[in-house]
C-alpha cells in the first residue's frame, strides 16, 4: 500500500495545488484539473495499493507517496540526525541570586571543584571531535555566578571547534540580572549567543524576587534594553523572554509593554509557559493552572501575542523541534556536585541519575539509563501524525521514565 505520508502537506492556490514534503522540502505542483482530482481522491482513499499512474509514479519518485518501510525508513533516518549532536548541559552552581516561589531547586551553595571542572574539560575535549554539532547549555542555579567557569569551558570548545570543523552553538538559561552589556558581549565572544530569561508580567517582582527581598524586574528590563540597542548585524543574537503565568493571569497589557520596547527587534521572542508544580513547597503557595485548564488560558496569550505582532517562541515548528533535549541519545546535565543526569527538572530522581564524575576514573557514565532516556519507539499513531516530524514521540521523557505516561502535544491527550 502506497499513501501520502503524514509530514506531506498540501495547498490550494489560485488553480494550482501544491503538494510539500516537510521532510526534503520539494513542492510538487498540479495545474491539471484531473491530475488535480487524482490527488484528492488518492488522499481520500487513503492512499493506493499500486503505481498504476503517471501521477502516482512521480508522487513516488519524489517521495510524496510512499509505503509503510519506506515512511519507517524516512523517520529513522531523521531520528539518526540525533546521533551526530553532542550535547553538554552544566550547572557550574546550584546557587541562586532568586528566591522564586515556583522553583523546585533547593539552591544549595555548591559550585563545581577544581577537579571536577577539569575532568569534565578532559571529557568535552575527548568527546566533541567526534560529532558534527556540539552544543553548551549553561543553566543553574544561576550560572552568571559563575562568569570565570563559563568563559573558561567555551574557551575550551571554541578552540576545538577551530581545529576540528565541527558547528558550535551555546546557550543560558539565566535570571538575567547580572547579564549587563559588558558580561554579555564577553559572553557573546565565548560564543554564547542564545538566552532564555524570565521576566514575569507586573507580578514579576513577587514571583521571582532577589534573595535580599527586593524587587528584579527593573535591574532586568534595564539589562534588556541596553542589548537591545547592540546593532544587529554585529550582534545576531537571540533572547527568549519566558513568561510564567498562573490561574486567572489574563493582563495582556504586559506585552504591549514588551512589543513597545522590543517588539521590532526580531531578536526578541516570547515564550509563554503555565507554572507547574515540579516540585518544592513554594509552589503550594500560588494559584497554578490545572491540566484542563492551563492550555487555554496558554493558547489566549499566544493569540494576544500574535495579534499585536509580537514575535512568539510557542510556534516552534522545525523538524525535531519538539524532541527534549533529555531524548538525545549523547546529552548529559554535569551538576555543580559532580553528578551527571539526563533531565534538568527530576535532578535528584534515581532513575534520572546517569552517571557521576569521577575524581580518577573521570567521567562514569550508566549506558542503560541512558538508552533508557534515548530511546523511544514511534507509536501506531505517531506515524499518522502531521506532527511526527517535530517529536518523534521524545517531547518529555520525564513523563514516560518518571511519571508513567507521555504527554501528546498535539493530541492534547496522556498516552499510558
Amino acid at each position: 500500500m502506497y499513501t501520502v505520508p503524514s509530514y506531506v502537506t498540501y495547498r490550494t492556490e489560485g488553480d494550482a495545488i501544491y503538494i510539500t514534503s516537510e521532510l526534503y522540502r520539494n513542492t510538487v505542483r498540479l495545474t491539471d484539473h484531473g491530475l488535480q482530482k487524482e490527488f484528492i481522491n488518492l488522499t481520500r482513499c487513503g492512499g493506493c495499493a499500486e503505481l498504476n499512474t503517471p501521477l502516482t509514479r512521480y508522487l513516488h519518485e519524489q517521495e510524496l507517496l510512499v509505503t509503510e518501510e519506506e515512511l519507517d525508513h524516512a523517520l529513522h533516518q531523521v531520528r539518526s540526525l540525533l546521533d551526530d549532536i553532542f550535547m553538554v548541559t552544566l550547572m557550574p552552581t546550584e546557587g541562586c541570586n532568586f528566591r522564586c516561589p515556583y522553583c523546585y531547586e533547593d539552591h544549595h551553595a555548591v559550585s563545581m571543584t577544581r577537579d571536577t571542572l577539569d575532568r569534565i574539560e578532559e571529557y568535552i575535549t575527548a568527546q566533541a571531535p567526534r560529532y558534527k554539532q556540539v552544543v553548551l547549555a549553561w543553566f543553574g542555579g544561576e550560572p552568571t555566578l559563575c562568569k570565570d567557569t563559563v568563559l573558561e569551558v567555551s574557551n575550551i570548545v571554541q578552540n576545538l571547534q577551530k581545529q576540528y570543523g565541527f558547528h558550535y552553538a551555546a546557550n543560558m538559561t539565566t535570571n538575567g540580572y547580572l547579564l549587563d552589556e559588558k558580561l554579555f558581549r564577553q559572553f557573546y565572544q565565548a560564543g554564547i549567543t542564545s538566552y532564555q530569561i524570565t521576566i514575569d508580567g507586573w507580578n514579576h517582582d513577587k514571583t521571582r524576587p532577589h534573595v535580599s527581598g527586593k524587587g528584579t524586574l527593573q535591574t532586568i528590563i534595564d539589562n534588556l534594553v541596553s542589548l537591545s540597542k547592540l546593532p544587529p548585524e554585529e550582534y545576531p543574537f537571540h533572547i527568549t523572554l519566558r513568561h510564567n503565568i498562573l490561574a486567572g493571569d489574563e493582563d495582556y497589557s504586559w506585552y504591549d509593554y514588551l512589543y513597545r520596547l522590543f517588539g521590532h527587534d526580531k531578536r526578541f521572542a516570547v515564550l509563554v509557559r503555565a507554572v507547574g508544580d515540579w516540585g518544592g513547597e513554594g509552589v503550594h503557595s500560588l494559584s497554578i493552572l490545572h491540566q484542563d485548564t492551563k492550555d487555554v488560558l496558554v493558547a489566549k496569550h499566544v493569540a494576544y501575542l500574535d495579534k499585536i505582532g509580537m514575535s512568539c517562541h510557542n510556534h516552534r515548528n522545525g523538524t525535531l523541534a519538539q524532541v527534549c533535549y533529555a531524548s538525545y541519545p549523547h546529552s548529559m546535565v554535569f551538576r555543580a556536585n559532580g553528578k551527571i543526569g539526563k533531565c534538568t527538572v527530576a535532578l535528584d530522581h534515581p532513575q534520572n541519575q546517569l552517571g557521576w564524575v569521577d575524581p580518577e576514573k573521570g567521567v562514569v557514565i550508566d549506558p542503560e539509563v541512558n538508552r533508557r532516556w534515548s530511546f523511544s519507539d514511534l507509536k501506531p499513531e505517531c506515524r499518522s501524525c502531521q506532527n511526527v516530524l517535530r517529536c518523534m514521540n521524545m517531547r518529555c521523557k520525564k513523563s514516560e521514565i518518571i511519571d508513567g505516561k507521555t504527554v501528546c502535544l498535539y493530541r492534547k491527550s496522556e498516552c499510558v
